[in-house]
C-alpha cells in the first residue's frame, strides 16, 4: 500500500541541451523575442517579464530570461541550452508549467528550425508529509546499520543512482529529512534524457511519468 503525500512545496529543475551551440541565436533579437511572445503570452508573459543580459564577453553568460507564472518560473535562453527554474511550484500549476515549458522549446525551435535538441535533464524536488509515518521512521526503511562512535545519530538520508534504462542516460532518487518544511520529508528525483526529439518525449510526459514511477517505486504516491 503506497504512503500518501501531503505535498508542502514543490521545486523544479529543467534543462535542454543543444546539439551544439546556436551561436546566431541572439543575432536577430526581434525575431526571438516574437516567437518567445508569441508561444508564452497565452501563458501570462508580459513585456516587463523579458530582459535580454549581455553579460561581460563570456558567450555563455549571454541569455534571454523570461518570468512567468507571476515569477514562480524562471526561463534562460542560452547559446547552448534552456534552463527553466522554480523553486515554488504550487499542485495546481504542475499542468500549466509542463505546457510552459513545452511551448518555451518550442518557441527556440521556431526561431531556429534547425536546431537539435540532444537531450534533457529533470529534477523536482518534493517536501511532504506522509500520511500516518514520520520522515524518520520512513527512511529507516532503507537504511540497515548507522555507522556507530561518532556520536548520537539525529538521523540518516539516503540516495539511490540508477544506470542507463530506454533513453533515459541516467537517475538518482534522494530521501532526507525537509529542512525547509518540520515534519516531512525531502524527496529529489533526478534524471538525464538523450533523445534526438525532446519535444516529442515532453509532450508525451516523459518526464512526468518517471516521476511517478520513481515515487512508486519508494512506495509513495501523489493525491490524485
Amino acid at each position: 500500500m503506497a504512503i500518501m503525500l501531503d505535498v508542502a512545496k514543490a521545486e523544479l529543475a529543467f534543462e535542454a541541451v543543444y546539439s551544439q551551440p546556436e551561436f546566431g541565436l541572439f543575432d536577430d533579437r526581434s525575431a526571438i523575442l516574437n516567437h518567445l511572445f508569441k508561444r508564452l503570452g497565452p501563458h501570462g508573459l508580459r513585456l516587463a517579464d523579458i530582459r535580454f543580459e549581455q553579460g561581460n564577453l563570456n558567450l555563455g553568460e549571454q541569455n534571454i530570461i523570461c518570468y512567468l507564472f507571476n515569477y514562480w518560473m524562471t526561463v534562460k535562453i542560452r547559446l547552448e541550452r534552456i534552463e527553466i527554474n522554480s523553486s515554488e511550484m504550487p499542485r495546481e500549476y504542475v499542468d500549466k508549467f509542463k505546457a510552459a515549458i513545452v511551448d518555451v522549446l518550442r518557441a527556440v525551435n521556431d526561431h531556429r528550425p534547425n536546431l537539435s535538441f540532444g537531450g534533457f535533464v529533470l529534477a523536482v524536488g518534493i517536501h511532504a508529509k506522509l500520511e500516518g509515518l514520520s520522515p524518520r521512521d520512513y527512511i529507516s526503511r532503507f537504511v540497515t546499520t548507522v555507522p556507530q562512535s561518532l556520536g548520537p545519530s539525529t538521523g540518516h538520508g539516503v540516495v539511490f543512482y540508477f544506470g542507463p534504462e530506454g533513453n533515459r542516460r541516467l537517475s538518482s532518487v534522494t530521501a532526507d529529512v525537509s529542512a525547509v518544511t518540520q515534519g516531512a520529508v525531502y524527496l529529489r528525483i533526478h534524471g538525464a534524457w538523450d533523445s534526438t526529439n525532446v519535444l516529442a518525449d515532453l509532450s508525451s510526459g516523459i518526464g512526468g511519468n518517471y516521476v511517478d514511477q520513481a515515487l512508486e517505486s519508494m512506495g509513495l504516491s501523489l493525491p490524485g
